[in-house]
């Protein structure tokens, strides 16, 4: 997913009165005590409180920031000397707004400039590199340039996928000094689990003997709808009777109204187009018996570890960060853009509608449990700023704009994969 702030309000000093009152509390607990601002915020998406929910006790105080402007806050803060962190996610938005590489180059620069006054308050850098580059981008040269001088200015950059390094070296490069690897948690105790598969097949008007495949999440290109439509198709006339259930909100991006267009019309296909309620969650996810990741690139994915929170068996694109969870116990695989293997893929999930590969599926799950990802990304990021502050280093060093590193545009060499 990308990093989703618009519309929602933070007044000026909110994050600041918010910071001092955190300091205080953590300061009572006798941790030298560190506020921790990460942007953007994801309204619906409850992944930074499942990242965030040990930070405390390791004596981080993580707030959002949801505007950036609120950067200044944080920068204010630090120079009047308290320990300061700012943990960016998405960068989609960064350039979101850009209609041309000239405005793209312009909006880079002037992030990169509040990063600079920032640093130089004093502050420290993270960052999440959630993707290989954000989803849809149109100025590629300008976001891989972006992730570059991010990279320059981190004092850690935060990899959840142990591959990470290898997939985005096309676009751009991670020092290995700078790395603190801790995978993307899973969603348990996140989403209400209440309801059992026959209701909510009653619920969806799915018939109790049809093999149901979901794709939950944003409607989106690079979601592989074309391709999963086609290799459906196949399988479709299969004696198997399926169903598949296709639950999000679309964008308004190039061939989105198309796919809807051929997921409505298409017998066997269940269309939802609207963003799906937290609390409604359960509903897809207990409806269904294999959970599909048709990704044409993807470095993590959140549907993914949402599918194994629900004990879904899975059929994910191969290579990348998504293949590294993947374990053919629980799950099939299928090369990208490649017809014959995606139809291969969903036939061989029919294997997996057993107990023991959704039990597989649940232990892996269980395995990134939120409060063990948690705890260990909140003492291994405060071990790292404790020992760039005890070196007498504090951060990273400023990076002239030369310095820079991408090879924007730049695309694997034959036989490796950047999915």
């Amino acid at each position: 997913m990308d990093g989703q702030l618009r519309g929602l309000a933070q007044p000026p000093g909110a994050f600041t009165e918010a910071a001092v009152a955190a300091l205080r509390a953590i300061d009572a607990t006798g941790r030298d005590p560190i506020v921790l601002g990460f942007h953007p915020t994801a309204r619906l998406n409850p992944y930074h409180s499942l990242l965030y929910q040990r930070a405390w006790p390791a004596g981080i105080a993580a707030l959002p920031i949801v505007r950036e402007e609120t950067i200044a806050e944080l920068a204010e803060l630090a120079r009047l000397g308290y320990r300061t962190v700012l943990h960016l996610h998405w960068l989609n938005l960064v350039l979101g707004d850009a209609r041309s590489p000239k405005e793209a180059h312009r909006d880079r620069l002037a992030f990169l400039d509040r990063l600079d006054r920032y640093r130089d308050a004093g502050g420290q850098l993270v960052w999440t590199v959630h993707n290989i580059l954000p989803h849809g981008t149109r100025f590629e040269a300008e976001e891989a340039q972006l992730s570059a001088d991010v990279v320059d200015r981190c004092d850690v950059v935060h990899t959840m996928a142990a591959g990470t390094p290898e997939f985005v070296a096309p676009w751009f490069r991670i020092p290995t000094a700078k790395i603190l690897q801790s995978p993307h948690p899973s969603y348990i105790g996140a989403y209400e689990d209440r309801i059992s598969r026959e209701q909510a097949r009653h619920e969806l008007g799915i018939w109790p003997d049809e093999v149901v495949h979901i794709l939950l999440g944003a409607i989106r290109p690079y979601k592989g709808l074309t391709q999963l439509f086609d290799a459906w198709d196949v399988v479709d006339a299969d004696p198997v009777p399926r169903r598949l259930v296709i639950a999000g909100g679309p964008t308004d991006e190039p061939g989105v109204a198309e796919m809807l267009e051929r997921a409505a019309l298409h017998r066997s296909v269940l269309l939802h187009a609207t963003q799906v309620e937290p609390a409604d969650v359960q509903i897809y996810m207990r409806a269904a018996d294999v959970a599909i990741l048709p990704h044409l690139r993807g470095l993590n994915s959140g549907a993914l570890m949402l599918a194994l929170t629900f004990g879904l068996p899975v059929v994910v694109p191969a290579g990348g960060g998504i293949a590294e969870v993947a374990d053919e116990r629980f799950a099939r695989s299928f090369t990208v853009d490649d017809h014959d293997s995606l139809v291969a893929a969903l036939r061989g999930a029919d294997d997996l509608l057993t107990p023991e590969a959704r039990a597989a599926a649940l232990a892996t799950a269980a395995e990134r449990a939120p409060a063990i990802v948690s705890e260990r990304f909140a003492e291994g990021l405060r071990v790292r700023l404790d020992a760039d502050r005890a070196d007498g280093t504090g951060r990273a060093p400023r990076p002239g704009r030369s310095r820079a590193r991408a090879t924007a545009g730049a695309r694997p060499a034959e036989g490796r994969s950047a999915v």
